[in-house]
């Protein structure tokens, strides 16, 4: 009875075995294990006997990850103009930060009316070009920005520019551009306020951003 009791009290002081943490999504990956004469296919579903959609070379890199499937042996990746699933024991992720670091590169765009960002994470700043602007693109840089403690995958800049300040929200879920099958894993919402002296309206965009170049 005694030697139970020892057991049981040097099994509880063991350390609890570590948890892996859940994957950052979206996130850049590379083909790999596929032979150098062969594809990684892609598929309508996650299933191997699912429509074939198209491939992916060999030595693909870049290749930008939004979701997984629920029981994590999929991948969700975009080819051409749509979107398809890859056997995810293929894919081996890319060196680098989580895209909510911000030091990440990222393009954002949307549609009603058309408008596309660039991200440039050396210098935390953007450019937004909106389709008929005859100012050309707008010069804008995060002030600071915070991520949600209740919402795990959101965060918030706080925007500023000489010509427009504001804020916007970027959130890690499924995002569609309206023109494409295509498939995002990033939406975001700006809120942009003109200066006072440009007599202009304020701003408020919808869209999705991409990792991938």
């Amino acid at each position: 009875m005694i030697r139970a009791l020892l057991t049981i009290l040097m099994l509880s002081a063991l350390p609890a075995q570590a948890q892996t943490a859940p994957e950052t999504l979206p996130a850049l990956y590379r083909v790999s294990g596929v032979a150098a004469d062969d594809v990684l296919n892609l598929r309508a579903a996650p299933d191997a006997g699912a429509a074939q959609q198209g491939s992916l070379p060999p030595d693909a890199t870049g290749v930008e990850v939004v979701a997984l499937s629920q029981d994590g042996k999929w991948a969700r990746v975009n080819l051409g103009e749509g979107a398809g699933w890859v056997a995810r024991r293929f894919l081996t992720r890319e060196a680098g930060p989580d895209w909510l670091s911000l030091d990440r590169p990222m393009t954002c765009f949307g549609t009603e009316p058309f408008w596309s960002l660039a991200y440039d994470p050396a210098r935390r700043n953007m450019m937004l070009a909106q389709m008929g602007d005859e100012n050309g693109p707008l010069g804008l840089w995060i002030d600071w920005h915070l991520t949600s403690a209740s919402r795990p995958g959101q965060i918030g800049w706080k925007i500023d520019g000489p010509a427009r300040s504001g804020f916007a929200t970027l959130t890690a879920e499924a995002c569609g551009d309206g023109m494409s099958d295509r498939a995002y894993g990033i939406s975001v919402s700006f809120f942009l306020n003109p200066a006072q002296e440009s007599g202009a309206a304020p701003l408020a965009l919808a869209g999705c951003c991409s990792l991938a170049n």
